[in-house]
């Protein structure tokens, strides 16, 4: 079944408008390519018994194109792939990638426009495979657009304005979390310039409506701070946090509203302390006592964390940003509501309900004259506010490595290691988890500027609580590239 359902040129050529202008010359850069991809597979279909090796041949033709304007900006990475299996199993197939985003300021007014675009193929569902690819099937095109409209002030004068306003479709190949939505963003906060207040305002809103059921969710957030002083030592100060999560799982529990008083202790004008008291007028929560610690000491450090409550109780915000000549260590945890959220669909679950995601994650990159060093981290628990469905909860954890090695201007190397873990709870049978292994050896020659051959071997395992599940796969691959 062909996949051509997104023509390319129509972003490209349309967005071309955000950028020209008569008497502004553009930079554009535009790099057609092809490229053939051979890989052996000792195991095509991921099974643990009566295993099939098969040879693939990837027929790819693609674009990258950048163009950079005044004030603007376009960049556009589009493929087609034709994938040949030898095994005859009528497995070959066409698929598409896209990855477009453009912007253009208007003149000095503070508006600018955004578009973005892609087109994936990922997992028909993590519970059969989270680690399909189309090499191995069991996967779906996704598509989605975006286009937004933004507003920004100079936050060096009395004030710091920032919203921006947008519409988003997504539209899956199995009609599974199609929706359309619209919502927008503020924040209005204190100017650099003013010595004697702070406050902060910020507004969210998201609406999303199911294509084929007509389901939609709204998620609302409304928080305020307003204090004295911004400078040093003590500031008193009030706030308040409105929240309410409206969709399939609809409950009196999923608004909350709570206000209260504190004090803020400045170091400086970036960094801070600050301790709250807070009355809840919700069936939620009762009052309660949060607090926040922001430390900034310069623009390549932040560290940052708070306590409240929300949405089950206790919540919590952390980040974490170090960044040195060669050192960057990032660490994020967030708690939000949310839903149809494709790439994490089961099957058993309905992605249309509501559903509270807590997610941390730590990055690490380190990179030395010839060799970069990544490390990275994450954790996400996904809990299903008033579950409808068979699946209540899913939670899942990864980890990979990766070392690049430049060995020469012409050659460089690669090794890689991942490894990830799904745990999903079922009203009728109770817990089912599954551990992904992959290694991965690779290196990339350069013959020419223009003619680049990458080739090297990769390794899968999955272990499941399900044993017909499991599987183990090698591949060896070699992929020759030639720009024009």
């Amino acid at each position: 079944m062909a996949r051509l359902r997104i023509n390319p040129s129509v972003f490209l050529l349309g967005s071309l408008s955000l950028i020209g202008h008569p008497s502004q010359a553009a930079d554009v850069k535009l790099t057609p390519y092809v490229g053939t991809e051979f890989t052996f597979t000792d195991n095509v279909n991921r099974t643990d018994t009566d295993k099939k090796s098969s040879l693939i041949t990837t027929l790819e033709a693609g674009i990258e194109a950048t163009v950079q304007g005044s004030r603007g900006y376009i960049g556009l990475d589009y493929a087609l792939n034709y994938l040949f299996y030898t095994n005859a199993d009528g497995n070959d197939e066409f698929y598409q990638n896209l990855d477009f985003n453009a912007f253009k300021g208007l003149g000095r007014s503070g508006f600018q426009i955004d578009a973005s675009a892609s087109i994936e193929n990922i997992a028909t569902d993590i519970a059969t495979d989270a680690n399909a690819d189309v090499i191995s099937g069991d996967t779906i095109q996704s598509n989605q657009a975006e286009l937004g409209l933004s507003y920004q002030t100079n936050p060096l004068s009395t004030m710091d304005l920032r919203s921006r306003i947008y519409t988003r479709v997504i539209t899956n190949e199995d009609d599974i979390g199609n929706y359309t939505g619209w919502g927008g963003n503020v924040t209005y906060a204190n100017g650099r310039s003013v010595k004697d207040v702070f406050w902060l305002f910020s507004l969210n809103y998201d609406d999303r409506e199911g294509k084929d059921d007509g389901v939609s969710t709204q998620f609302t957030r409304i928080s305020e701070i307003f204090g004295l002083q911004t400078i040093g030592g003590f500031a008193p100060f009030i706030r308040l946090n409105y929240e309410n999560y409206d969709g399939v799982t609809d409950s009196s529990e999923n608004e909350i509203f709570n206000w209260g008083i504190g004090t803020r202790y400045f170091w400086d004008r970036y960094s801070y302390f600050d301790v709250s008291y807070n009355f809840s007028e919700d069936d939620v929560n009762s009052d309660f006592w949060a607090g926040a610690l922001n430390l900034s000491p310069n623009d390549k450090t932040r560290f940052y964390f708070e306590y409240g409550k929300r949405l089950r109780g206790d919540a919590y915000t952390a980040e974490i940003r170090n960044r040195s000549r060669r050192w960057t260590n990032i660490f994020t945890y967030d708690e939000r509501p949310d839903s149809y959220e494709r790439d994490r669909f089961v099957e058993g679950g309905r992605i249309d309900e509501l559903y509270l995601r807590k997610e941390a994650r730590w990055l690490s990159e380190l990179g030395l004259r010839r060799t970069r060093y990544s490390f990275s981290l994450y954790q996400i628990d996904r809990e299903t506010l008033e579950s409808l469905s068979d699946l209540t909860d899913d939670y899942s954890r990864g980890i990979e490595l990766d070392v690049n090695h430049r060995l020469s201007r012409a050659l460089s190397g690669h090794i890689g290691y991942g490894y990830e873990r799904y745990e999903f709870t079922y009203v009728s049978q109770g817990k089912d988890s599954d551990d992904y292994h992959r290694f991965s050896l690779d290196a990339t020659y350069a013959f020419r500027p223009e003619l680049t051959t990458r080739t090297g071997a990769e390794y899968y395992n999955r272990s499941s609580s399900n044993s017909l599940r499991d599987y183990d796969e090698t591949r060896l691959f070699l992929d020759v590239r030639v720009e024009f």
